[in-house]
């Protein structure tokens, strides 16, 4: 039985089609990296967001700032992704498209 581990590909079996769906609709939300399997980033992004909004909901000029500090990792990643230099928990990139297949 071949293990998933023993893989050698530099090439992630997480399709690129999806993982950029879900940044562009749930980035806020750190969707796209616990789908790539980067679980404790994708849990601080939801926590960044949660804060930003507890933030705005006192000051709304501190909440907007960070608004856009949380905008600018999720362009990031959407650039990332993108650009297909997106990489998963193992260090793979993200480039398959699987769902024309």
């Amino acid at each position: 039985m071949k293990n998933f581990y023993d893989n050698n590909e530099k090439v992630s079996k997480k399709d690129w089609m999806t993982s950029l769906i879900l940044c562009w609709f749930l980035g806020f939300f750190g969707i796209h990296r616990m789908y790539s399997g980067k679980i404790g980033s994708g849990f601080l992004m939801l926590y960044g967001t949660i804060v930003a909004s507890c933030i705005l909901a006192v000051d709304k000029y501190l909440g907007a700032v960070a608004f856009v500090i949380m905008g600018a990792l999720v362009v990031n990643d959407f650039l990332n992704i993108l650009l297909k230099c997106f990489k998963d928990i193992y260090g793979k990139e993200i480039v398959k498209d699987n769902i024309n297949k």
